[in-house]
């Protein structure tokens, strides 16, 4: 849903209103904010979860995958406490690095919920794959974040349909 202003400027209530994006790290919780207007976040699996592939005989056979990998990049306005909390988490996480297995205390966990649709995306032993790169022009000025998740999974809402009920 979306609303246009009078200058003639869209405003998507569905990002502005019931999107809610939390950090998780060393066992707290914190939301997040100061993301592009409409463009807060995009998201994905690494992976497909089921692959198809056909045999000489044109028999298709399907292959579940074991690739729980995902990434996301967040967007976010220059100057905000969410962009100065990314760089920070940047610098703890390449800049002060020891040899050998990563901590968790290095790692840290994204939620992302919709309260509109039901959707919830969880993020967990992430790390970001580097500084964003920085456009500045009149039209967008944000910060583009990959964000590398561990476990990524994507979940709807429950069906309120009588032919999914046990």
């Amino acid at each position: 849903m979306a609303i246009t202003l009078s200058n003639g400027k869209e405003v998507n209530l569905y990002s502005a209103r019931f999107l809610h994006i939390y950090l998780l790290w060393k066992g707290q919780s914190k939301e997040l904010g100061g993301f592009q207007n409409g463009e807060a976040f995009s998201s994905q699996r690494t992976a497909a979860e089921t692959t198809m592939q056909g045999d000489f005989h044109s028999n298709v056979m399907f292959f579940d995958t074991d690739d729980e990998t995902g990434t996301l990049t967040l967007n976010t306005y220059p100057g905000t406490s969410t962009t100065d909390i990314l760089f920070k988490l940047y610098h703890l996480q390449h800049d002060q690095m020891q040899a050998g297995l990563l901590s968790a205390d290095q790692m840290f966990g994204l939620n992302i919920v919709n309260d509109s649709t039901g959707e919830k995306i969880t993020a967990e032993g992430c790390r970001l794959a580097g500084l964003p790169n920085n456009q500045g022009n009149e039209q967008a000025y944000s910060l583009p974040w990959t964000v590398l998740a561990g476990y990524y999974q994507d979940t709807g809402a429950d069906v309120d349909d009588s032919m999914f009920t046990n």
